[in-house]
């Protein structure tokens, strides 16, 4: 089946030079009614919110609407009675929802408990390093350091100042060996 096919082809009803395919036309619609507000007064089918018709074709439209008989089926058919057969039992159940207390659902909190890996997106250089050695000391254990040298520095946690910015507290630069010559 062609997409292009002439059957989903339709004409904007603002201007008959737009053509596009159905599943379109709302979205055109609107963005013609923006552009033509001034210049072209159409009526809204009562029977298909896609019909725009001029006021002086309006009456005979809804008189000769296509979809229109998709209302009067309703209006003229009597609804299902509902009998024996139709009807099911009232399903019981032990179950309450409203009795139970079920703490609220925190993400963060299982994230941090389960084998998940994260991420350290928006952290300075210094935290990211923190976070990752942390996470591998979650993940894989303890005593997975992957650290070779003895010494080992920390970086402290963020902390928040009186305007709610995060503020790294680094470390002391390092000390550079005295060379004397």
């Amino acid at each position: 089946m062609n997409a292009m096919d002439a059957n989903n082809m339709v004409c904007c009803p603002y201007n008959k030079a737009h053509k596009m395919l159905r599943k379109k036309l709302q979205q055109h619609i609107l963005k013609c009614r923006e552009i033509y507000k001034d210049e072209v007064e159409l009526l809204v089918c009562p029977f298909n919110k896609a019909h725009l018709i001029p006021e002086p074709d309006f009456l005979q439209h809804t008189r000769s609407c296509i979809d229109r008989k998709i209302i009067a089926h309703y209006q003229h058919n009597a609804p299902a009675t509902i009998n024996e057969e139709t009807k099911h039992e009232k399903i019981e159940t032990e179950e309450n929802w409203d009795d139970e207390y079920v703490p609220d659902y925190d993400p963060q909190q299982y994230v941090v408990n389960a084998n998940i890996v994260r991420e350290p997106n928006g952290m300075f250089p210094s935290q990211r390093k923190a976070f990752i050695k942390e996470e591998r000391k979650r993940l894989l254990g303890e005593d997975s350091d992957g650290e070779t040298s003895g010494s080992t520095q920390r970086v402290k946690a963020p902390t928040k100042t009186k305007a709610n910015s995060t503020v790294t507290q680094r470390s002391a630069p390092y000390k550079l060996p005295n060379r004397n010559r």
